[in-house]
């Protein structure tokens, strides 16, 4: 009985000193209306009771963080060992990250919140690079949210997950710095909820086409881009099951690797077609042709929707006090889109050789020109490819 009314007696200085500190931080009736709701709550809990009323409040009200706190010195907070004693765990995924300076440890912190994902959704800079320009040209869309699609159109790696926001941050005064970066699971599942629904339609809108676009350089870069936000979306999927949303299972996503596949198949119906001036017995469009047919792409059949437009220029030059003869030989090409006689790819080449006559030097340009296309040649179209963007 005598340790029941100590422990009452505690619990009611406790009472009296919040309702004074209430008093002193806010006006005289907020205060009274305090340190009653803490009487009550005292009374139900001392009764081992608690009010209808009282438990409806508590499960509807959200468990919201801490107010974010900057401090220096002092006692270690508990969120530097635990983050979740800040950022309740059923409600935020929460990671902290520390280091000499401020930026850095909030930097460190974000790394660490991402790093909860582990490799999933670290995207490859060179597929996120193109998603990002399609955005930013309006080609697709990041989201059906301006704020998010902004952030998305500018961005260049999805490993920075978007919600992801600083909350506390303490410096021990003795040369460290540490902060906690969280994420609001609801939010995150609604945000990246949003992007993946948007992300489906652009797959949609990107792959309806006829068969006659479907086989073309604008057909494959449409499969190519609906392969990339495939791959996007998984990761995003990632996100959103381990914040509770629904998985990528369930809601069954167009899978990247099938898109790929689809893209590889219409290179290998696509036809480019090699006319050169200035060739000495196709020596010239054969380079050409072996390098585009190892590409994949067809070199022979009518009406192709490609061509290769090739100059050649032989030109003889002398150097004094050399007895040898040189040839310069310049080639120029240029990938043509016949149906608009549109100019897509360039290409350039230029060199010198010499020889004791200059037939010989000139023969000796064309085998050296010959070797420098299908070294050269086929990583420019590998590149160009890459960095296709499906027309508007």
């Amino acid at each position: 009985m005598r340790k029941r009314i100590i422990l009452f007696l505690s619990f009611l200085i406790a009472v009296l000193l919040f309702a004074a500190n209430a008093v002193y931080a806010q006006s005289a009736a907020s205060a009274d209306a305090l340190a009653r709701d803490a009487l009550r709550r005292l009374d139900e809990a001392l009764s081992g009771k608690t009010s209808a009323a009282s438990a409806t409040a508590q499960r509807a009200a959200p468990q919201s963080p801490a107010p974010v706190q900057s401090t220096r010195g002092g006692q270690e907070p508990r969120w530097v060992m635990d983050p979740y004693a800040a950022y309740p765990r059923d409600r935020y995924l929460a990671a902290v990250g520390f280091a000499a300076n401020r930026a850095e440890a909030e930097k460190k912190a974000l790394a660490a919140l991402a790093a909860i994902f582990g490799q999933s959704i670290q995207a490859d800079y060179a597929a996120v690079t193109v998603y990002s320009e399609a955005a930013s040209k309006g080609i697709v869309s990041s989201s059906e949210n301006t704020n998010i699609r902004d952030r998305v159109s500018t961005s260049t790696s999805f490993d920075t997950l978007i919600g992801a926001e600083i909350g506390n941050v303490w410096d021990d005064a003795r040369g460290t710095v540490y902060a906690v970066a969280y994420l609001d699971k609801e939010r995150a599942v609604a945000v990246y909820g949003n992007m993946i629904q948007t992300n489906l339609k652009n797959i949609e809108k990107l792959t309806a086409m006829t068969a006659a676009e479907k086989n073309t350089l604008d057909g494959y870069a449409r499969y190519r881009l609906a392969a990339i936000i495939a791959g996007i979306n998984a990761k995003h999927a990632v996100v959103l099951a381990q914040c509770g949303g629904p998985t990528a299972e369930s809601l069954n996503l167009p899978g990247a690797d099938a898109l790929n596949i689809e893209a590889s198949n219409i290179i290998k119906n696509v036809t480019v077609i090699v006319s050169v001036k200035g060739d000495s017995s196709s020596r010239i469009r054969d380079a050409f042709t072996k390098a585009l047919s190892g590409e994949g792409l067809r070199t022979r059949g009518s009406s192709p929707p490609y061509t290769m437009e090739v100059n050649v220029d032989m030109s003889e030059v002398s150097f004094p006090n050399n007895p040898n003869k040189f040839c310069r030989f310049t080639v120029s090409a240029e990938l043509i889109e016949n149906s608009t006689d549109t100019a897509l790819l360039p290409f350039n080449l230029t060199d010198r050789v010499g020889h004791a006559t200059y037939e010989g030097a000139q023969n000796a340009a064309f085998l050296q020109a010959e070797k420098l296309i299908v070294e050269k040649y086929p990583a420019v179209f590998r590149e160009y490819l890459a960095g296709l963007l499906p027309k508007k």
